[in-house]
């Protein structure tokens, strides 16, 4: 028999299963359906743009290159340029910015121009565009491997150019809102970007005359390079084409074809002044003067190989001779630390590497041609002394040091200041001599290699004292720890004392290098007053009699 309420309970639990189902499955699809619209907006967004984008050419190939700057003051052109983002700052590195010349028009003029500096903004759909467009002036150098636009200030011309070509250039840039877009450095955030670029000449508007006027020679003078491959063209304006060329006298080693193009190498540095003649296809002719001079190729005198310490300002010149100047400098593989200025030739900086650089420096002249020498530069580590410790002996014992330099270029000299009387440093770095004074003593010990400078050096001060029980010395301040330091502008006093008096002796002490506003009394045997100016000061006071003399030197500092 069948259990018709056994069958109902299953189809409720097939039920249940398959909603659970449909649920899942409708959840995981859902970032599907997500993503796919968003990627459909974005692409519906990007062809919006696009479309905008394509409308902005239009117009400016719609206007005549003569009228794309009109109403462009200079500084509302470097404003919008200086303001771009990032995506386009490579377009605009190409370019110079222009500005119309009718003298009306102001420097901050153009947000009202035809082709405006200013961002215009068109909503589609809902979505906000945001339109710029850049206006500026690039030349294409025509060489034998073609030519990019680039901008005429910033780039040198290549020598094998046959002709140049000067163009506007316009960029479009379309900006919206878009969380989807990714986000570049220098580029707004959550905003999608779109940028177009066209090229407008720059020459005039074509005039259509079949009665060209007679042929007229317009270049007066060429400059040429001894040993160096060249291909220059002779220019003129009028003539019914084509037009023919003759030269009454070249450089040596030159050669010209008819349609005016004087090739080849010249041999021989000199001026050559002559003439050349244009002959045009009705047999119009004009004979003009004109000057050829072959000079030198650029060269440049590269610094003499240089030696300096790490860390030594450094200041070197190169010189650039020959070609036509004046000339731009650079260099490659100079000493880390130094730049060379591009005008000037001056090497200048502080070397921060220790090492052995082989510098490259070239010299450019105004035609493009270089020249290049090499020097090379060490640098070293600075000199050093080896650590040398105070020293208290007895009255007439030897002083006994030893001086060690190191670093630099390892050639020294040794000096020393403030040995007492009889006591000195030889070549070697050592001291060896008795010692006739009693008191306490700052030498300062210098090493210094034979190249000098101011890593060349290096100096060490010690405490030198020497005591005696039965001979004229200092008893106050302690010879230990005579050093004072006393506040600028608070009254101080310092009594000096010696043992004289149980000598029976009566010396005469006197004080020099004191702070100023402090002096000493000798009836009362005080410094005192008031210092004025903050530093540190070598104080030297020396105790004399007929037999004896006694020196108490310190360091007083004013803060």
């Amino acid at each position: 028999m069948r259990d018709d309420a056994a069958e109902e309970g299953f189809s409720l639990v097939e039920v249940l299963v398959a909603l659970a189902v449909l649920s899942i499955t409708l959840l995981a699809s859902t970032p599907f359906f997500v993503n796919s619209l968003r990627s459909v907006n974005k692409q519906r967004t990007l062809q919006a743009a696009i479309q905008l984008a394509d409308t902005a050419m239009e117009q400016v190939r719609g206007l005549k290159g003569s009228s794309l700057l009109t109403g462009h003051g200079q500084k509302a052109g470097e404003d919008q340029f200086a303001a771009a983002p990032a995506i386009v700052q490579p377009y605009l590195a190409t370019m110079q910015v222009g500005r119309d010349e009718d003298s009306a028009v102001a420097t901050t003029d153009g947000v009202d121009a035809p082709i405006s500096t200013a961002a215009q903004v068109t909503t589609i759909e809902g979505t906000p565009y945001t339109r710029m467009i850049y206006i500026g002036m690039c030349e294409v150098y025509l060489t034998s491997t073609g030519g990019d636009c680039v901008y005429p200030l910033g780039s040198a011309a290549p020598t094998d150019k046959t002709k140049i070509l000067k163009f506007f250039r316009a960029v479009v840039l379309i900006s919206w809102p878009d969380t989807s877009c990714d986000v570049t450095a220098g580029n707004p955030a959550n905003t999608c970007l779109y940028v177009a670029s066209t090229l407008v000449s720059r020459a005039p508007e074509p005039n259509f005359d079949l009665h060209r006027p007679s042929p007229t020679v317009l270049t007066q003078s060429m400059t040429f390079y001894r040993g160096v491959l060249t291909a220059a063209q002779l220019e003129a304006r009028g003539g019914q084409l084509p037009n023919t060329w003759t030269v009454a006298k070249l450089p040596a080693g030159l050669s010209l074809t008819p349609a005016g193009l004087i090739n080849g190498t010249p041999t021989t540095v000199g001026v050559t002044p002559t003439t050349t003649t244009v002959t045009d296809k009705l047999n119009r002719t004009d004979t003009e003067p004109i000057t050829f001079t072959v000079v030198q190729p650029t060269t440049v005198t590269a610094p003499a190989n240089a030696t300096n310490h790490l860390q030594e300002v450094v200041s070197l010149q190169a010189t650039g001779a020959n070609g036509v100047g004046p000339y731009v400098y650079t260099a490659t593989n100079l000493a880390p630390g130094l730049t060379i200025d591009p005008t000037t030739g001056a090497i200048t900086g502080t070397v921060t590497t220790i090492g052995t650089f082989t510098a490259t420096i070239t010299a450019t002249d105004q035609n493009g041609i270089a020249g290049s020498s090499t020097y090379t530069h060490t640098v070293i580590p600075v000199v050093t002394l080896g650590p040398l410790t105070d020293q208290a002996i007895d009255l007439n014992a030897k002083l006994q040091l030893n001086a060690v330099g190191g670093g630099g270029n390892g050639t020294y000299t040794y000096s020393a200041t403030g040995l007492p009387a009889g006591v000195a440093i030889d070549n070697k770095g050592r001291i060896n001599d008795k010692v006739t004074t009693t008191g306490r003593f700052l030498p300062t010990i210098t090493a210094t290699d034979s190249l000098g400078g101011t890593g060349g050096t290096a100096s060490q001060r010690i405490v030198l004292i020497v005591n005696t029980t039965n001979s004229l010395i200092f008893t106050a301040p302690a010879l230990a720890a005579p050093d004072q330091t006393t506040t600028r502008g608070t009254p101080a006093s310092l009594a000096l004392k010696t043992n004289g008096a149980l000598l029976g002796l009566n010396p005469v002490v006197t004080v020099t290098g004191l702070p100023p506003g402090l002096t000493y009394n000798a009836l009362s045997g005080t410094i005192s007053g008031t210092p004025t100016t903050a530093g540190a000061y070598t104080v030297t006071a020396t105790a004399t009699t007929v037999t004896a003399t006694s020196v108490l030197t310190l360091i007083w500092t004013v803060t």
